[in-house]
């Protein structure tokens, strides 16, 4: 049997304007593309001179066309259906593109669904191509300040109807979609780490102990500020440790910030943004990681940190609980920083219950590119067998 062609069609994905924005998705086409021809296709509005210009390559198995169309600046309501024109036109001449790579498509598998689920549904209804979906935004959940329009949330149940399957990556982010109103053949499937990069090693013997952060530094979602006045009450009790962060988001406002809690340098390392080599490097000289979000699904940084054999210390929020267990890690209370501080100190004072390789071997069973990508292509033949 010859291999499926699976679109990846995505709302989010790394480009140039955005160029860390859906890492995950093109994880999870890296991991579908071990079972079977997979392109992605993006679209982003950009300032440019060209109406639209398409970039295309083969990103190892997967092959991205990135397509981006001229931006309208304007915000007039006649100004949006322009928009939504020149997107359109950008989806169709990325998917031109495609076929003349592929030929055909069996299968499209939308990720995020607003706002390419409307080229899915335009796939669907003109050439009766099946499509499922992928959803991994937070703006489903309730602990999100920010939620969709009237139009958006009628546009998103409308798309979703005519998908075959709803495959959000945690369980309460598939709670918060049946919540939302959205309904249909759910399973869920995990975000997917790359085991070549992210992987168990031994640490070395002595120095101080290694505390780490990833993220966005978005401090709403992230709440950076709660985790640095947890670090300088830590650093009133002990002296052994330093915290790392590395971020892509503004990374000076953390350092002024731990200076203006007169955070000694000495308990602190800040990094900018970091290639994945970097950030597992980091990780696997970690001795904790630490999240301290105010709303999350299923953040992808946890689980690689978890395949690195490294336990998180994280708030109990989105679907971070179905990830920690008490054998790599603890929970606690969002925002409350003395629950935080005290189940820090716990942590630092017993590291014996964590055993490294056997956090890293279960994570690797649930998170790997060949379990995650063998759990999508089994979805895949189902949806074609309706």
């Amino acid at each position: 049997m010859s291999q499926l062609s699976i679109l990846f069609l995505s709302s989010w994905y790394p480009n140039d304007v955005l160029n860390q924005n859906g890492n995950f998705v093109q994880q999870h086409a890296r991991a579908v593309s071990l079972f079977c021809n997979v392109a992605v296709l993006n679209v982003q509005s950009k300032q440019q001179n060209d109406k639209i210009k398409v970039c295309k390559i083969y990103n190892g198995n997967v092959y991205e066309v990135i397509v981006y169309y001229k931006k309208i600046n304007s915000t007039s309501v006649l100004s949006s259906f322009s928009k939504k024109k020149r997107q359109h036109k950008a989806f169709l001449e990325g998917y031109s593109q495609i076929l003349n790579e592929f030929k055909k498509i069996d299968l499209v598998h939308l990720n995020v669904v607003l706002p390419a689920g409307f080229f899915a549904l335009y796939l669907n209804r003109k050439f009766n191509i099946p499509f499922i979906v992928t959803e991994h935004s937070t703006i489903y959940l309730n602990s999100n300040p920010i939620s969709h329009s009237l139009i958006e949330r009628y546009s998103v149940k409308k798309i979703t109807r005519k998908a075959d399957f709803i495959c959000p990556v945690s369980i309460d982010l598939k709670n918060a979609l049946i919540k939302y109103g959205i309904s249909g053949n759910f399973i869920v499937i995990p975000n997917v780490v790359n085991k070549k990069v992210f992987h168990f090693v031994n640490k070395k013997e002595g120095g101080r102990i290694k505390l780490l952060h990833v993220s966005t530094l978005n401090e709403e979602h992230k709440n950076i500020k709660g985790i640095l006045n947890v670090i300088m009450e830590l650093s009133k009790i002990r002296k052994d440790f330093v915290f790392q962060i590395i971020g892509d988001g503004d990374i000076e406002s953390v350092i002024n910030y731990a200076k203006s809690i007169k955070l000694d340098k000495y308990f602190y390392d800040f990094k900018s943004q970091k290639p994945s080599e970097q950030i597992a490097k980091a990780m696997q000289s970690s001795h904790l990681f630490i999240m301290f979000s105010n709303y999350e699904n299923s953040p992808c940084v946890i689980s690689e940190s978890l395949v690195c054999g490294v336990p998180v210390l994280s708030s109990n929020v989105g679907g971070i609980d179905e990830m920690i267990s008490k054998e790599n890690g603890i929970l606690v209370a969002a925002r409350n920083e003395k629950e935080l501080l005290f189940s820090l100190n716990k942590m630092l004072n017993n590291f014996s219950p964590y055993k490294g390789i056997d956090i890293s071997e279960k994570a690797i069973s649930i998170y790997s590119y060949e379990s995650v990508g063998k759990q999508f292509l089994d979805i895949y033949q189902k949806a074609l067998e309706f």
